[in-house]
């Protein structure tokens, strides 16, 4: 079973679909064994060995957005769009986001399976944090970084409620939920390492892996078991990785914040 993600990573990033849920986003979600895919950007064959590097590297691309690697996602006609460009920082080419009170993201799609390539590596630098941000606050929900990952299941296993909420969101926003998300987030508030849920729906939950201001104005590495961190976070493991995002956003807490992203790999665990 393949399932798909839409525009997905909206809802993902704690926001939810305009028209009364709270602020604006858009992923989707079809019943049962219907597939999703996460449209744009490059993406493996189904069932397909993934190689060791799944996700186009910005160190490589001439432009952003590109045509075989990662695509633009708006979450709204209404919110401003963050500032995505590639730029030169020492010897290396990197992501800039700029936002100025709004939310945007860079989304790529790709279909890997979660245990042959469990391990992502990234880096990335914020020059402030966001004064008064809570990732597990929904009217403060902003994060001058995040990287978000979006996983495949059958949204008919779960609780009736969550299958309403998916509906909802497919009838307000138009567009489809990914079955499971994981993000990791910068925050002001929590404690690094904690796991926040989504207020709206469990399936979309966060781990702080920064904390405060510390490690702002340098560049800070990750190596992370995303399979570990799933099973962490939700209690079971993933199914297929089928969307990886960036997203800097400030639309809530109306600031403006700036932050880089280094390459993003997906390795197997003894690469």
């Amino acid at each position: 079973m393949r399932m798909r993600w839409t525009r997905a990573i909206g809802l993902a990033a704690g926001l939810v679909v305009c028209a009364g849920l709270a602020a604006c986003a858009g992923p989707g979600a079809m019943s049962g064994a219907a597939s999703r895919a996460l449209p744009g950007g490059a993406g493996q064959a189904a069932g397909a060995l993934p190689p060791a590097q799944t996700v186009a590297l910005f160190s490589t691309l001439s432009e952003v957005p590109s045509p075989d690697g990662w695509s633009d996602w708006r979450f709204h006609a209404s919110k401003r769009p963050t500032q995505y460009k590639l730029v030169s920082v020492g010897q290396e080419q990197v992501l800039e986001a700029i936002a100025d009170s709004s939310i945007s993201g860079l989304k790529y799609r790709l279909d890997a399976d979660p245990q042959s390539r469990p391990i992502v590596e990234w880096r990335w630098r914020v020059d402030a944090t966001l004064a008064g941000a809570d990732v597990g606050d929904r009217s403060v929900d902003d994060s001058p970084v995040r990287l978000v990952l979006a996983f495949d299941g059958d949204i008919d296993t779960l609780p009736i409620k969550e299958q309403m909420f998916f509906e909802r969101v497919k009838l307000l926003g138009g567009h489809d939920l990914p079955y499971a998300t994981l993000m990791y987030v910068w925050d002001n508030q929590r404690a690094a390492e904690s796991v926040v849920v989504n207020s709206h729906t469990s399936r979309i939950r966060k781990i702080v892996i920064e904390s405060g201001a510390d490690g702002v104005r340098q560049w800070r590495d990750y190596r992370r078991d995303i399979v570990a961190d799933f099973e962490r976070a939700y209690g079971v493991a993933p199914g297929r990785l089928i969307g990886v995002a960036v997203v800097t956003d400030s639309d809530n807490t109306r600031q403006q914040v700036r932050a880089w992203y280094g390459d993003i790999r997906m390795l197997a665990r003894n690469p």
